[in-house]
């Protein structure tokens, strides 16, 4: 299992410095908002490179795969084939991306027709050679918008309808504090965690045992068949984290 932390391209040169002085992190999680952001990624191609870290990427928050008007869904799909054709000059081992969101009173009247919203989102990125995607789960309050993907049923649908194989699952301990759902029924389909800690509440992104957390989600998360395992958290949490992983659980 690779170890990684979280950068955005605004606060990616920290990112890098804190990986020259950590020996565990072998890999950076990259959000990219717009495509001027993947121009910026290629100033810190070559200390990528000399770290030899791997890179994923997180697309953006506002991307909505469960989008109702066709055009403005297919435009996201164009965004997404955009954003990895502007990335050519680096390897990527996979995008992460949440599923969006709905109106809670359609959602709630059929979320069916939201699910195989983004099953077609999903299918019109499965001709792309080498592009893995990772749908990771999220939490919901209410209100007039509820997101998709909080609980294992929204993936199970997903996976059980999608023609896409090279669609994984990445497990959010974050967001699963928030909205708990047993998402270990589809540990076959593990690739990413993002290791992170809150009050239950919140969407904190804090640092392991700074929140309520539990040794036994860590234990089981950490126990999956992941690839990677991402300290998405704040910088200034990843040096406490990455010690104490390393002590208790590597």
């Amino acid at each position: 299992m690779k170890i990684g932390i979280c950068a955005l391209t605004s606060n990616l040169e920290d990112a890098l410095e804190l990986c020259h002085s950590n020996t565990i992190i072998n890999h950076i999680e990259i959000g990219i908002d717009n495509i001027n952001n993947c121009e910026k990624l290629r100033e810190y191609l070559d200390e990528i490179k000399n770290l030899g870290l791997s890179v994923g990427i997180h697309l953006p928050l506002e991307l909505n795969t469960a989008e109702d008007i066709n055009v403005i869904r297919d435009s996201w799909v164009d965004f997404v084939k955009t954003v990895h054709n502007k990335l050519d000059f680096i390897p990527i081992d996979y995008y992460n991306l949440h599923l969006g969101h709905v109106m809670t009173n359609r959602l709630n009247r059929n979320r069916r027709k939201y699910l195989d919203n983004t099953v077609d989102f999903l299918d019109k990125l499965r001709d792309i050679d080498n592009f893995k995607i990772t749908i990771e789960n999220n939490y919901t309050k209410g209100g007039d918008f509820s997101n998709i993907g909080t609980n294992v049923e929204d993936f199970k649908y997903i996976f059980q309808n999608t023609k896409n194989r090279n669609l994984h699952f990445c497990y959010d301990t974050g967001h699963d504090l928030i909205n708990n759902s047993d998402y270990f029924q589809i540990g076959d389909k593990f690739k990413v965690v993002h290791l992170s800690d809150n009050n239950g509440k919140t969407d904190q992104h804090l640092g392991i045992k700074d929140g309520n957390l539990s040794e036994y989600m860590i234990r089981k998360a950490l126990s999956s068949n992941s690839e990677y395992l991402v300290l998405e958290m704040g910088l200034g949490y990843v040096k406490k984290s990455s010690n104490h992983l390393k002590e208790n659980y590597l």
